[in-house]
């Protein structure tokens, strides 16, 4: 159970997001409703997360976005594509960080909702017919229907998206270049 005073901090966090708020019209709320309670942006998004159970990962990338200093470029002082400092001067700040948010932890949060379970069940509850109406009339995912899932080697006793709970994800990208030269986009 929430307390009134974290259910005031999420409708808050809600209020910002959905309105797409500026961080600086939010840090003005105090000033002008001084006894609502409204912490600063930092503190709301802080503990937003900490009740949302997401703990996300942070990790220093290029300050030109060239790369992560993930993998095989964990220990590199300097990016490997451009040659820019991945810290601070002087310091062991990284310049840039990116945070990401696994989605195992993501999709679980799903199943805390009522109204995103109701949403959830649409693809169990879709029923098909002739006509292109949705992603489920398509041609792959119809065929996966009738597969068994195969990783490597190994045929699993279970078919593609055989359980009412099972989640059908799609990736879309923004055009994001994840090759040497970066002259292609995904």
């Amino acid at each position: 159970e929430l307390t009134d005073d974290e259910v005031n901090l999420l409708r808050h966090y809600a209020l910002k997001v959905e309105t797409y708020m500026t961080i600086k019209t939010f840090e003005a709320l105090p000033f002008a409703f001084p006894d609502s309670g409204i912490k600063s942006w930092k503190v709301t998004k802080s503990r937003a997360a900490w009740l949302a159970r997401f703990r996300p990962m942070p990790y220093d990338c290029c300050i030109n976005s060239c790369c992560c200093f993930v993998g095989p470029h964990a220990d590199e002082l300097r990016c490997p594509f451009c040659h820019e400092s991945r810290y601070r001067d002087g310091t062991t700040r990284p310049r840039k960080r990116f945070c990401y948010v696994p989605l195992i932890p993501r999709l679980v949060s799903f199943y805390y909702s009522p109204p995103m379970i109701e949403k959830l069940q649409y693809r169990a509850n879709f029923e098909s017919n002739d006509d292109m109406r949705d992603i489920f009339d398509g041609k792959l995912y119809q065929e996966l229907l009738q597969q068994h899932v195969t990783i490597g080697d190994t045929q699993f006793p279970h078919k593609f998206f055989q359980y009412p709970r099972d989640i059908a994800l799609g990736l879309s990208t923004d055009g994001f270049a994840p090759f040497r030269r970066r002259t292609k986009t995904c």
